[in-house]
């Protein structure tokens, strides 16, 4: 069976795809611009998911991390006042403070790493 063009003459108009009308700056436009949104929607849905994860923990376990990470910073910032600390004493002439407040600043920093450490799954 074959077809019978229009009487009218006319033939029959087919629908030209966009990409056979796009020079390759607008290809390349137009992907760049698929990719930045696939990206986006990707780093969405590591967000929900995250969020997710954050919430279906038990309360125990966001005590502790939350715990963890206060004990953690009291360490670091005790640490790091007793480090000024100690160059103080030790511009002050005051040597034997100034080691052993410079060993409780290492000690703090020590324990801080070790606690970040080990409250780690």
């Amino acid at each position: 069976m074959t077809t019978m063009p229009p009487p009218s003459g006319e033939g029959q108009d087919f629908p030209v795809p966009s990409l056979l009308n796009s020079t390759a700056d607008d290809l390349l436009a137009q992907i760049e611009h698929e990719a930045k949104c696939r990206r986006r929607e990707a780093r969405a849905l590591r967000r929900r998911i995250r969020r997710h994860r954050r919430q279906a923990r038990p309360l125990h376990l966001r005590v502790i991390q939350t715990g963890s990470f206060v004990v953690s910073s009291g360490l670091v910032l005790t640490g790091l006042v007793a480090f000024v600390a100690s160059g103080v004493m030790f511009l002050n002439g005051d040597e034997a403070t100034a080691k052993a407040l410079l060993a409780l600043a290492s000690a703090a920093w020590g324990g801080a790493a070790a606690v970040a450490f080990f409250s780690r799954r």
